[in-house]
C-alpha cells in the first residue's frame, strides 16, 4: 500500500471515529469506575452508537482502554 493511501485510510477511520464520538461527553461522565480510563463497556452504556471498530480505532495503543488522551482526541 502506499503511502498517500495508507495516510488517506487512516485519516478516515479517525473522521470516522470522530463522528461516532461527536456525542461530546466529557471523560469523566463516561469512565463510571473513575479508574482513570474507558472500556469499552463503559463508552456504549453512555454511548450505545460506538462500534468495536470505532473505539478500537480510538485506542491509539492498543490497549483496550481509552486514557484522557485517546478519547479527548476524538471528541469535538
Amino acid at each position: 500500500m502506499s503511502k498517500s493511501l495508507a495516510a488517506a485510510v487512516l485519516f478516515g477511520a479517525v473522521t470516522a471515529t470522530s463522528a461516532v464520538f461527536a456525542q461530546g461527553m466529557s471523560f469523566d461522565v463516561v469512565d463510571s469506575d473513575r479508574d482513570g480510563f474507558v472500556s469499552f463497556d463503559e463508552v456504549t452504556a453512555v454511548m450505545p452508537d460506538v462500534t468495536e471498530d470505532a473505539f478500537k480505532a480510538a485506542d491509539a495503543n492498543q490497549d483496550n482502554l481509552l486514557d484522557p488522551a485517546e478519547f479527548s482526541a476524538v471528541q469535538p
